[in-house]
């Protein structure tokens, strides 16, 4: 099976090429980042979102059953969990942005995907632009790229707003560009469906229309579909089963409160549906590597 990449150092690591990384969202030059010579990737997913914009060069780029021409003036984004490839045929200039639901969920305070749906849906074409917005593009993640390479304290927050101008901009281009974000078939509707669910179930949590995260069994009976043909169309179509999408919610979710918020651990645990703290403390030292208490005091240093 294609390989699953959480951090796109494990992705440039894979094909033998040196990138480090130290936070869920990176910006990076396009000139000389994949190497010196043309370059084919393996099929591939990743557990993190992309944006592209495409000064100079060519190439090719394809995601699920898609591809695409890339040259001067593409600009294109891909949402976790599709199978995907590009190639390189002529080196490329320009700029690519990564960033996690975690990142987002830590420094964005409103409903990140109501206001951009788009993220939700399972793919997009590669868009074309021209001047001037190919110059404002370029300005915007020079910005952005000057920011992440400083030392600023405040780094993460004003990349947070840069990053929301960028996905403004993104919101604005596919109107204009009259993009259809239809699903291929029905696994892609139900897999986007499920995300939206998901999202809602959480918007609720957090504005006490509910109480609990909803079982897959719950999911699956609102798609009218079986539970296990849930599970067995996200695997196929994201790289993952409706479980995980659900625990890296939860723990996005769990990451958002406690840098965010002053609930307390026992009080967060009830809101994300554990029995109890210590349920959640396993759960949550499992996944982050450190427990609640660590975590929140690693944000007030």
């Amino acid at each position: 099976m294609e390989a699953l990449f959480h951090t796109l150092q494990d992705f440039f690591h894979s094909v033998g090429l040196p990138l480090q990384q130290d936070m869920d969202i990176t910006v990076h030059a396009l000139d000389g980042l994949h190497g010196d010579k043309p370059l084919a990737s393996p099929l591939f997913r990743t557990n993190y979102y992309s944006f592209l914009l495409i000064s100079e060069g060519k190439g090719k780029y394809s995601i699920d059953d898609r591809e695409y021409e890339l040259g001067p003036g593409s600009f294109y984004f891909t949402n976790p969990g599709h199978l995907k490839s590009f190639g390189i045929e002529e080196l490329l200039q320009g700029y690519m942005l990564t960033f996690t639901e975690n990142f987002v969920k830590q420094h964005y305070s409103g409903d990140f995907y109501t206001l951009f749906p788009f993220l939700l849906h399972e793919s997009a074409p590669v868009m074309q632009v021209g001047e001037p917005i190919m110059g404002d593009l370029s300005q915007l993640f020079e910005q952005m790229l000057r920011e992440y390479e400083g030392a600023s304290l405040y780094k993460s927050a004003i990349l947070t707003k840069q990053l929301a101008i960028l996905l403004y901009k993104t919101k604005e281009l596919l109107l204009s560009h009259r993009v259809a974000l239809h699903p291929r078939n029905r696994a892609s509707e139900i897999a986007r469906d499920f995300k939206k669910l998901l999202n809602d179930n959480f918007r609720d949590l957090a504005t006490g229309r509910t109480e609990k995260v909803h079982s897959i069994k719950t999911f699956a009976g609102h798609l009218h579909v079986h539970p296990n043909y849930l599970s067995n169309v996200l695997k196929e179509e994201t790289g993952k089963p409706a479980s995980e999408w659900v625990q890296e919610r939860t723990l996005s979710e769990a990451l958002s409160l406690l840098r965010n918020t002053s609930m307390t651990v026992s009080q967060i645990a009830s809101r994300l549906g554990f029995a109890d703290a210590a349920h959640f403390g396993k759960f949550f030292k499992k996944r982050a590597r450190v427990s609640p208490g660590e975590f929140r005091r690693s944000q007030h240093l």
